[in-house]
C-alpha cells in the first residue's frame, strides 16, 4: 500500500494559505496547526466521464499526478482531460503525501519482518507512525475544509 495521501484543491490551498492556517514553501506545505509537513505534487482529480464513453482505464473518483496523466497518454488542459477516446471535467490540484522529519524518522523502531518501507511495499496496519499520519490528516481535513 502507498503512504497515505491527500488531494488538495487549488481551491482549497488558497483559502487555507490566507487564512495562515497552511504555508506553501519549497518544501511543501506546513500545517501549521499540527506542525505536520507534506510533499506536493501537481495533481488532478477525475470528477467525470463526460464524452458518453465507458470509463474504461477507471479514472472517474481518482487522483493521478499530471506525470500518471502523462504516462497514460492522457492530454491535460485546464479543468479537462482526453484519454484516447475519453474526455474527463477533472479538477486541478495538489496530490499531498506526509514528510517524516529527519529527526523523527531516527528515532523510529524498525519495520517488522516482511514489510517494506517506502511506496511500493505493504503497510503493517498496526504501525503506529501510520496511525498517526492517518490521524493528523483527519484532524487536518476536519478544521480546515468548508
Amino acid at each position: 500500500m502507498t503512504p497515505s495521501r491527500l488531494f488538495i484543491a487549488h481551491e482549497a490551498l488558497d483559502v487555507w494559505v490566507a487564512d495562515g492556517r497552511a504555508e506553501v514553501d519549497a518544501e511543501g506545505l506546513f500545517d501549521r496547526e499540527t506542525s505536520r509537513r507534506f510533499a506536493l505534487t501537481e495533481a488532478l482529480r477525475f470528477l467525470e466521464e463526460v464524452s458518453g464513453a465507458p470509463d474504461t482505464a477507471n479514472l472517474v473518483g481518482k487522483v493521478k499526478s499530471l506525470a500518471q496523466v502523462a504516462e497514460l497518454g492522457g492530454e491535460h488542459m485546464a479543468d479537462s482531460v482526453i484519454l484516447g477516446e475519453n474526455a474527463y471535467r477533472v479538477q486541478p490540484g495538489f496530490m499531498g503525501v506526509p514528510r517524516v522529519a529527519e529527526g523523527v524518522a531516527a528515532a523510529l523502531p524498525p519495520l517488522p519482518a516482511g514489510v517494506l518501507k517506502g511506496p511500493k511495499g505493504p503497510r503493517d496496519s498496526d504501525d503506529p507512525m501510520h496511525a498517526q499520519t492517518l490521524a493528523a490528516l483527519q484532524k487536518f481535513f476536519l478544521n480546515n475544509v468548508k
